[in-house]
């Protein structure tokens, strides 16, 4: 669930943090440290589902008017990096990160093209066809 009311579908949220990881957001440091200490050494981890303490931080995390003016593609794949920052090891073969509602992206005022390659059906997508932003499949 997305604490922070911004979007209905958790997993859309991360489709959105996932467009902003290469943009300098302002939770960037923060994301990086929780990266740090629970990824970059994870023997420990044991695979039975996603480190709880990162999706913790994703699901309350508020996304900054700021930041989310920086967005202008979303990327919709399996192979999306912060997918592997809460589970190491996931394969993209199962349902845990699909997105069942784009809600909330009227939050993305400058978003432009998204682009489908998986994590949904495209019935999901309709609101942007409906809004004028281009998918592409």
């Amino acid at each position: 669930m997305d604490k922070s009311g911004m979007f209905k579908d958790f997993n859309f949220k991360l489709v959105v943090i996932e467009a902003l990881l290469d943009k300098e957001p302002l939770f960037l440091e923060e994301l990086t440290d929780l990266k740090d200490k629970y990824i970059n050494s994870f023997e420990w981890y044991s695979g039975d589902g996603p480190i709880v303490e990162i999706r913790e931080y994703l699901e309350q995390l508020t996304l900054e008017i700021s930041d989310l003016e920086k967005i202008e593609y979303l990327c919709f794949d399996g192979g999306n990096e912060i997918y592997h920052f809460l589970k190491p090891d996931w394969d993209g073969e199962d349902s845990l990160f699909d997105v069942t509602s784009v809600e909330g992206f009227q939050n993305l005022k400058n978003l432009k093209t998204v682009d489908y390659i998986s994590m949904c059906y495209p019935k999901v997508l309709e609101p942007f066809k409906q809004a004028g932003i281009a998918i592409q499949y």
